[in-house]
């Protein structure tokens, strides 16, 4: 396939076979004509090649001025989500590379700069807030790493922040909620990495290492400052609404509403993420499981903020459509969480689409069943 620059597209020719502007993404299919709106699109959004097997010829004569329209308003379309997409998985990148090293610090020299978490955690609210659909499909944001712990840290606080802008808590709440759900595993760095990763039944005396991380994390925040109400979230996230849980076996009337709304993000990102010691499930299920538990184990409330957060198919999920369609959902509705926006990948046909194919689902479109993590191509 020969690349072709943008400055050396001719207006009104057109192309005897498909312009990519990617490897996903037709730009031109043959016969539809290039115009000037469509070559000064791709100079403002700084694309400066396309590629083609074919050659430019003279303008079909059915080319229409309706196809060049369609083919613009699409292309502008994909390029704003690639932006957004690029934006989102940048934040989420650098903000674990902050807490990486964060941790590593405080395993190392005892020391936190809570001043520059405070502004991480201000970065990741601005976010949530103007990108929060592309933020919460940080799981097609692949990041391999030895230490799931900086991952997780980071998959918890996106979670949260959601679930706590749509609980409406004010901006200094969110900040602090935020700053704790960053932090709310801090404790884990006192225990051996061999430990919390081993892939092997841990024995008693290893168990009460782990459960000791709650208590743990509590000291090192308090040692640095941190309000109360942020080392108690990093002490209480793993209390369970009846009180089965630990580290002081409190109901929830007991608990505080940092520690209730960690608890279920922190449970769900658990549950979705691949460890040494188990695999992971999809969104879907992973809900279905909290559904379940709800009123025994978390607080039901903060179960249905993630849901209206994330949508019951939650975002990034590839899922089949009723009419067999093959499609990733992209947008959760915040009114009915039931029939989320999906972006078509295949047609009911199983033909393979590219570009902007955005539908949002009711009760006559709807998802049928999400693709397993065993479904999905690899």
């Amino acid at each position: 396939m020969n690349n072709i620059s943008v400055s050396e597209l001719k207006e009104n020719t057109f192309f005897d076979k498909p312009v990519f502007l990617d490897e996903a993404y037709i730009l031109l299919s043959p016969d539809t004509q290039v115009s000037a709106e469509l070559i000064e699109r791709l100079q403002r959004w700084r694309f400066d090649t396309v590629a083609t097997d074919g050659s430019a010829k003279d303008a079909s004569a059915y080319a229409t001025t309706a196809d060049t329209e369609v083919g613009t308003a699409v292309l502008e379309m994909d390029i704003k989500e690639k932006q957004q997409f690029e934006s989102a998985k940048k934040t989420y990148y650098n903000i674990i590379t902050f807490i990486r090293e964060s941790l590593a610090s405080v395993r190392d020299t005892g020391k936190m700069d809570m001043g520059l978490l405070t502004g991480r955690v201000k970065e990741l609210i601005s976010m949530i807030k103007n990108n929060r659909d592309t933020m919460l499909r940080y799981m097609e944001f692949p990041y391999p790493a030895d230490d799931y712990l900086p991952q997780h840290s980071v998959n918890t606080a996106v979670l949260t922040l959601a679930m706590g802008d749509l609980l409406k808590l004010p901006p200094h709440r969110l900040i602090e909620i935020g700053s704790a759900s960053l932090l709310h595993d801090l404790g884990m760095v006192k225990i051996p990495a061999q430990i919390y990763q081993s892939s092997k039944i841990l024995t008693q005396k290893e168990k009460q290492m782990i459960v000791a991380h709650t208590a743990l994390g509590y000291r090192l925040l308090k040692s640095f400052s941190a309000s109360e109400d942020i080392a108690l979230a990093a002490l209480e996230h793993h209390e369970r609404y009846d009180g089965s849980g630990y580290p002081r076996s409190l109901k929830a009337d007991k608990t505080t509403l940092y520690g209730r709304i960690i608890a279920v993000a922190c449970s769900y990102d658990a549950m979705t993420s691949k460890r040494p010691f188990k695999n992971a499930l999809d969104g879907h299920h992973a809900l279905l499981e909290l559904l379940k538990a709800r009123q025994k184990l978390y607080d039901e409330k903060m179960i249905r903020a993630l849901v209206f957060s994330i949508s019951l198919f939650p975002l990034g999920s590839t899922v089949y459509l009723n009419n067999g369609a093959l499609a990733k959902v992209v947008k959760a509705d915040p009114v009915n969480p039931k029939y989320p926006v999906v972006q078509l990948i295949l047609d009911a046909e199983g033909k393979q689409l590219n570009g902007q194919h955005l539908v949002t689902t009711s009760a006559d479109l709807s998802v049928q069943r999400c693709l397993s993590q065993d479904e999905l191509p690899k």
